[in-house]
Formats: structure tokens, sequence, C-alpha cells
């Protein structure tokens, strides 16, 4: 049985994470968990004109977990974790770690 997926944070998501309300902060928590154990879960949409980039939502639809995976590395990067307004706003298409 292969092992739960790591997560990395890019440090500008992890201070958005710090940021949020203590509510938002957990169901962050838990569906960033939920990344460990499947980064594709059903809800997760790859974003258009952003090949490599993935999205979920939480918190009543109202935030945006942003993200990429490396199958090799059976790693998640989390590239977002933002309010759905400002989610996508100035986005690459490149990895980062």
């Amino acid at each position: 049985m292969e092992s739960a997926w790591s997560i990395d944070f890019k440090l500008s998501a992890r201070k958005e994470f710090l940021q949020l309300d203590d509510r938002a902060k957990a169901e962050a928590k838990k569906a960033i968990a939920d990344l460990a154990e499947d980064p594709f879960p059903e809800g997760s949409v790859e974003l258009r004109g952003h090949p490599g980039l993935y999205r979920i939502r939480f918190y009543r639809d109202r935030y945006r977990i942003v993200y990429s995976v490396s199958e090799k590395q059976r790693k998640v990067f989390v590239q977002r974790v933002r309010p759905r307004g400002s989610a996508y706003h100035g986005l690459s298409s490149r990895r980062e770690s």
C-alpha cells in the first residue's frame, strides 16, 4: 500500500493560511490533510490556462486552495490559500517548491 502524499507550502501560502480566521483555518487544515490522502479529490479542478495547477474549495466555497502535484516525488505543493475573489490573480503555471 502506498504511503500518503507529503504537503509543501509555498511561504506566501503558509502566511495566507495563518491569517485565516479560526473556522476557515480549521476547514483549510482538514482540506489539506485530505489532499495528503488523495491529491485529486472529488471537486478538484485543473485551472484553465494553468496546466498542472488545481484548486479545491473550502469554507462554504468562499476560499480556494491552489496547488500543484508532483507524482514522482509524491508531493502536493500548496501555492495559495485565499478568498475566491483573489485566488487566481497573477498565477504562474510554473511549479514552485
